[in-house]
């Protein structure tokens, strides 16, 4: 429908809005600030608030130099294994298998915080502000998988429209005029320990890479952030700021959607749930799910969009059965070693990811690690850590798989929104992933024990040389130790509808339904072997291209 229908209203009275973008996180703010510009009406709704106003002295999430992990965030609990919830729910024989490691991983059940984004801005807000690029070959896998239109020749020219790299104006390969700040520390700005651990990957013969977002696989160099001068530039602050003084956009915060409404196989609004439990229903021309790969899924599933045996299990009219919603959920594990620096090595407000280096663990030749050196971090801030150094700083290495073949799933278990989703993260469950991460902590242990690192640390949790040099031992604390990286994806995934696990077409429009789409990371067909937010960012750009030709030409979304 074109501009001039703005203001109708349906049968009882309220607003018909253009269209309802659930989420206002990184690919809600981006596909409700592309909406809004082209003359859209949109009504934005974010389960979280408003962000404190001012810089980073008044506004924790405008810092770069920390994680948030509590007052802005989801308070979920993942299992980072399996479980038996599905089969407890809809019989033995889920669609992934993922409950193959249910066994011995129930004492995982509730023990990792999976604090996701809850704020406008969602998890762009609070994350650490990385803007790494993806791999070619990661579009090389979307391709491969049935999606012709994600090659890395047409995805580059959406990661240029989003950025503004300052360290490489006017390259043919970077963008200088987006709206996503991309900034890298230089050498001046290296702490004695990033020194060191460059110089010591550079003796392992890890190639120097001073741009890791320049298309090479290998390397150590300099993390490029979306920050300026130490303040994150979330999602929100970049696409919204100017649309929000438009008209035709409301944004809602502490508001949820419970579920979609459909007429036939037609989505026409949504029921929302404040934080006072007041229930609204609203009408909308199309619905446009930027929930994230929690979210997302979970929406769906208590509307009747998913597989039919949980629909069934939850007591809710099937609308679509897509036995692939929920499936396929991924992230990238990682083991951290974590250190006790020595007197005076670290300080609070400090910088805290500055430098990372791709490599082979070792396995095979493939590159398969990403290894950082996290510094300057207060110990209040690690997840369960609760200071068991005995220091209020903290210096770890991290060890990221960046492409694992495990899966998990996430689901309702209620059709009650207020009832927690079901997280299950199955880190672990494919055996070759434990074993490249045994051979990356290797690596990592090695580098922890080069000069310029080792005489700065004055002891190493858990970890010891023994450990190390023991195959079980260091199986079993691999397996025991690694932890998510909040880049959950895939659990909607993109894809032809000849494939059965498949949820959404290339254009992220549901399968089977009409003036529905998902745009968020729970559509990529397999995790990038980068932290996540960048490509949440581009491929909201693309698919808000489609999005608007169609608003504009009056076609359904």
């Amino acid at each position: 429908m074109s501009g001039t229908a703005h203001g109708l209203t349906d049968a009882t009275g309220g607003i018909l809005w253009d269209h309802l973008v659930v989420g206002a996180g990184s690919a809600g703010s981006v596909t409700a600030a592309r909406l809004v510009s082209a003359g859209a009406r949109v009504l934005l709704v974010e389960a979280g608030g408003e962000q404190p106003e001012g810089g980073a002295e008044t506004n924790p999430l405008r810092d770069a130099n920390r994680l948030i992990l509590e007052g802005f965030n989801w308070d979920h609990r993942a299992n980072l294994r399996s479980s038996t919830r599905w089969d407890e729910l809809v019989g033995v024989g889920g669609a992934s298998g993922s409950t193959a490691d249910a066994g011995r991983s129930r004492a995982l059940w509730t023990r990792f915080p999976y604090q996701l984004g809850k704020v406008v801005g969602g998890s762009s807000a609070v994350n650490g502000a990385i803007a790494m690029r993806p791999l070619r070959r990661d579009f090389d896998t979307w391709v491969a998988r049935g999606n012709p239109d994600w090659s890395w020749d047409q995805v580059l020219p959406y990661y240029r429209r989003i950025e503004n790299d300052a360290d490489h104006p006017g390259d043919a390969a970077h963008g200088d005029h987006g709206a996503i700040p991309v900034r890298r520390p230089g050498p001046a700005d290296l702490h004695e320990l990033e020194v060191a651990f460059r110089a010591a990957c550079l003796r392992m013969g890890v190639e120097d890479l001073p741009d890791l977002n320049g298309g090479g696989e290998r390397g150590v160099g300099p993390v490029p952030a979306n920050s300026v001068d130490g303040e994150r530039v979330d999602a929100a602050t970049a696409y919204l700021t100017d649309v929000r003084k438009l008209p035709e956009l409301e944004l809602r915060t502490g508001c949820r959607v419970t579920r979609v409404l459909f007429e036939g196989r037609r989505a026409v609004g949504a029921v929302l749930v404040d934080d006072d439990g007041h229930r609204t229903a609203v009408r909308a021309r199309n619905v446009i799910l930027c929930a994230g790969a929690v979210g997302t899924p979970v929406v769906l599933q208590r509307s009747g969009v998913g597989d039919a045996r949980l629909a069934a299990a939850l007591g809710v009219p099937v609308v679509a059965d897509l036995p692939g919603v929920g499936e396929n959920l991924a992230d990238h594990p990682s083991v951290v070693i974590w250190s006790l620096p020595g007197p005076g090595v670290c300080k609070p407000g400090m910088p805290w990811r500055q430098i990372a280096a791709r490599m082979s663990s070792g396995y095979d030749d493939d590159v398969d690690v990403q290894v950082g050196l996290l510094n300057n971090v207060e110990s209040t801030t690690i997840p369960g850590f609760v200071d068991r150094l005995g220091s209020p700083m903290a210096v770890g290495l991290s060890v990221m798989l960046m492409r694992p073949e495990s899966r998990g799933r996430v689901f309702a278990e209620s059709a009650d929104p207020d009832t927690p989703p079901v997280i299950e993260l199955g880190m672990g469950t494919v055996e070759r992933d434990v074993e490249r991460l045994m051979h990356g902590v290797r690596k990592a242990w090695g580098i922890l024990r080069a000069p310029g690192i080792a005489e700065r640390l004055e002891r190493t949790q858990f970890w010891t040389d023994r450990m190390i040099g023991n195959e079980a031992v260091l199986r079993n604390g691999v397996r025991n130790i690694m932890n998510p990286g909040w880049h959950a994806v895939g659990s909607a995934r993109m894809g032809p509808p000849s494939d059965r696990m498949s949820v959404v077409d290339q254009r992220g429009r549901v399968h089977g339904l009409e003036g529905l789409r998902v745009v968020d990371a729970s559509v990529f067909p397999s995790v990038p072997s980068v932290p996540t937010n960048l490509t949440t960012l581009m491929l909201a750009e693309r698919i808000g291209d489609d999005i608007v030709a169609a608003f504009k030409e009056g076609a359904p979304a």
